[in-house]
């Protein structure tokens, strides 16, 4: 793969609308404090792609491309949006995979939920695709933050049980039955719930203030 190609990221994100996102958070945080803290770990995810991605960088949303967060957020970091397709998420990532192998023969797909992403993981990523080797981050709750792939994988998803503790062994099992090899980057931490949150406030001042300033008491 010619390394100049501009392989595209697709960032994957809801639009920070209370009651929408975020929701495991709650009671703990409003639904108010809970959209906040989705578009602050958005714009982390957003701002260190921006640095670090030498491709073309999407932002793939739903349900309302037009929020204005998203677009400003579009804007300062160029990215480019793009509405998710309807059914599970693993039809919505199959479908960009699709797109992206068209454009350049390599792509990446990223949560948003991982603000902490070190800056090398990003960097290596790229490097990977342009070397033709597929990549994956494992989150701690068996799920996964991150797949880049170099050749689209019949059957990646299928019997998937999207939201539990299962996904990654069941992503796993399915490339190794294709004979698909997938480099693993660290198993980083999803932050999900009131107890990442406490977690992420832990390892970052940022959002320590922000637990601070809702009247969260963390301990």
């Amino acid at each position: 793969m010619n390394a100049k190609q501009s392989i595209p990221l697709y960032l994957f994100a809801k639009a920070p609308e209370p009651n929408q996102v975020k929701t495991r958070m709650q009671p703990s945080l409003s639904p108010q404090h809970s959209a906040e803290l989705a578009a602050m770990m958005l714009e982390d995810a957003m701002s260190k792609v921006s640095k670090y991605w030498e491709g073309e960088k999407i932002l793939a949303t739903a349900p309302d491309i037009e929020h204005p967060t998203l677009q400003t957020l579009a804007t300062h970091y160029e990215f480019r949006l793009e509405e998710q397709v309807e059914g599970d998420l693993g039809i919505k990532i199959w479908h960009v995979l699709e797109q992206g192998m068209l454009q350049s023969g390599g792509v990446v797909v990223l949560g948003s939920d991982v603000p902490l992403i070190p800056d090398y993981v990003i960097r290596d990523t790229y490097q990977y695709i342009c070397q033709g080797t597929n990549v994956v981050g494992p989150t701690l709750d068996g799920g996964f933050y991150l797949l880049g792939l170099t050749s689209l994988i019949k059957g990646i998803f299928a019997n998937i049980q999207w939201s539990t503790g299962s996904v990654y062994d069941s992503l796993k099992r399915n490339t190794k039955s294709s004979n698909i090899q997938l480099t693993e980057h660290p198993i980083l931490r999803d932050i999900d719930n009131i107890e990442d949150l406490q977690w992420l406030a832990d390892q970052d001042a940022r959002y320590q203030k922000f637990m601070v300033e809702n009247r969260y008491s963390m301990r």
